[in-house]
């Protein structure tokens, strides 16, 4: 699944807000999905809370997102190799603060 990284305050749903159910999914976030048809919306972790982690394919025009990178890389399916196109990576987003996950969250002191 492809997602993207928007800081929260650009964050905007534009329709169906009502439908949006929230569940706390791991000990560091939680997810947002559709509570009617189960469609995966968004992801927030605690330790990134300026940003939030969207699903493309929710979007009116997923084509327009290009991937950056991957991620937890070495965990890939064996079989799967999109090529030279985006790197991939051991962790979470290596270009955001603290994105090793709440263990290696750096203090901001």
């Amino acid at each position: 699944m492809l997602f993207a990284t928007v800081p929260i305050g650009d964050f905007r749903w534009t329709a169906g807000e009502q439908h949006v159910r929230d569940v706390k999914s791991s000990d560091f976030g939680h997810r947002q999905f559709c509570g009617r048809c189960g469609t995966p919306f968004l992801m927030q972790v605690d330790h990134q809370p300026e940003t939030v982690d969207f699903s493309v394919a929710t979007m009116d025009e997923p084509g327009a997102v290009a991937p950056g990178f991957h991620i937890f890389w070495a965990s890939r399916l064996n079989w799967f190799d999109p090529g030279p196109i985006c790197p991939g990576t051991t962790d979470f987003d290596p270009t955001r603060e603290g994105s090793m996950g709440p263990s290696h969250a750096r203090s901001k002191s």
